[in-house]
């Protein structure tokens, strides 16, 4: 198994979600394993260019280079110098219009373990497009906030159903060290 993390949309736009599933430091731990273990991270940025986008029916748009676009703080005191963080992300599905699919086979990654924000929308949403495009997953559970304990739930179980497997942020941290 060659892995990859993805970080998805942990910005300060979402930090109330964030603070309220409190997953920033399980993910931050998550991060740390990965680094000691030299597993590729990729963080993405969701911001709205368009502001007529279906999305933008839905929410605020998030204007790239705003506050509400940057990093959690603690997510990027987190951050190493090889990260990447795709930036140009501008629909849920973090695979849509990105370069991730091709940093990802590049890199020979065939699992990709997600974390970050939404449970429901740009996490599931990513998790999907990556089993489409023939990469396992990891949804990793606690490791994923949402507006709602109802959303996260039925993602996880949707997961575990047909896209992949849910461990916990532990679980994961524990399958890098064997």
């Amino acid at each position: 198994m060659k892995v990859a993390l993805l970080v998805i949309d942990m910005q300060n736009r979402f930090q109330a979600v964030l603070n309220d599933a409190q997953i920033i430091p399980r993910v931050v731990k998550v991060m740390q394993a990965c680094h000691d273990k030299s597993i590729p991270i990729f963080l993405t940025q969701h911001h709205d260019p368009e502001p007529d986008s279906i999305i933008c029916k839905f929410w605020k748009p998030i204007d790239r280079e705003s506050d509400d676009w940057k990093l959690i703080s603690e997510i990027e005191n987190a951050v190493r110098e090889k990260d990447v963080i795709i930036a140009e992300k501008i629909r849920y599905n973090a695979f849509y219009q990105t370069r991730l699919n091709e940093y990802l086979l590049d890199g020979k990654v065939d699992t990709v373990a997600i974390v970050g924000c939404e449970t429901n929308l740009c996490c599931e949403s990513t998790a999907r497009a990556a089993n489409d495009n023939n990469f396992s997953v990891l949804f990793l559970k606690d490791g994923n906030a949402s507006s709602t304990k109802e959303f996260h739930d039925a993602t996880v179980k949707s997961m575990e159903y047909g896209f992949g497997k849910a461990p916990t942020c532990q679980e994961f941290i524990k399958m890098l060290r064997t």
